[in-house]
């Protein structure tokens, strides 16, 4: 299959930015660079209040994977990394894609609530805001906020070469380190090329907005080329040719995630 004219978002010419488990969103480097944004973004009150809760100003960039390490020993927590809308749906709805409020969009909403209640155990409140800080991020990528029966693209296995893995796997890892392998000098350089406007378009909306923004995008950029399900070969460019799409998530995680927080902690 040849992806040569993959389509491109358009929306990205303005930016001037140089599933199912086991589904782990971005990988590492992608929460700490979005963490990293949103540290940088924070009043200094609220950083100051994010640091007593946390044990440390940079902790907030640390413990960023915190609910990706976890996993494993609380599996009653998987759920709430993704959520599971149709990919063909026209956006989230709550009833069908969210029972029991087990998913990423309530459990952004529940994390909030906890951490805006100061007369809860401090405990308590720090581990909400270490969900907070990871599901944030989470429901930013595309991949986590579609269902198209295949586990988040987990189960579609593509090939760059020789090499063989899968779509998710890609998005996770590859298309993110693309635009660097130091998530402090990633997250820098994004936030430093964030405009006045950029800041105010993006501080606002709900969880359940930003994941129709990522569910369109796996569903009206991602996955159109892949009429075939298994053994897609990719480009050996496509990291590359994707890297401006998650940049552009990866930029507007972080900028929410502290509009979040300076609201949350005010």
């Amino acid at each position: 299959m040849n992806f040569r004219c993959f389509p491109k978002l358009v929306v990205l010419a303005g930016l001037a930015l140089s599933a199912s488990p086991p589904a782990w969103a971005w990988g590492p480097e992608g929460h700490e660079i979005i963490a990293g944004i949103a540290l940088r973004e924070l009043t200094p009150s609220v950083r100051s209040q994010v640091a007593r809760l946390l044990g440390g100003a940079g902790v907030m960039v640390q413990d960023s994977n915190w609910a990706d390490e976890i996993r494993d020993q609380r599996r009653d927590t998987g759920r709430w990394h993704f959520v599971d809308i149709p990919l063909n749906a026209p956006g989230y709805d709550a009833r069908r894609d969210c029972p029991a409020q087990d998913c990423v969009v309530a459990q952004i909403e529940k994390d909030r609530r906890i951490i805006a209640n100061p007369r809860l155990d401090d405990n308590v409140r720090a581990e909400a805001l270490r969900f907070l800080i990871h599901f944030v991020a989470d429901v930013h990528q595309p991949l986590h906020a579609e269902d198209d029966g295949d586990k988040g693209g987990n189960d579609i296995k593509v090939y760059q070469g020789r090499k063989r893995t899968s779509l998710h796997r890609i998005w996770d890892g590859e298309v993110v380190e693309a635009s660097g392998r130091d998530p402090e000098a990633v997250a820098e350089d994004i936030e430093r090329s964030l405009s006045p406007a950029q800041r105010k378009a993006w501080a606002s909306g709900s969880p359940a907005q930003w994941a129709n923004e990522a569910h369109a995008i796996a569903r009206d950029e991602i996955y159109p080329p892949l009429r075939e399900r298994r053994d897609v070969r990719l480009p050996r460019d496509y990291a590359l040719q994707q890297a401006p799409v998650a940049r552009l998530q990866l930029a507007k995680a972080g900028v929410r995630l502290a509009w979040l927080l300076n609201g949350t902690f005010k």
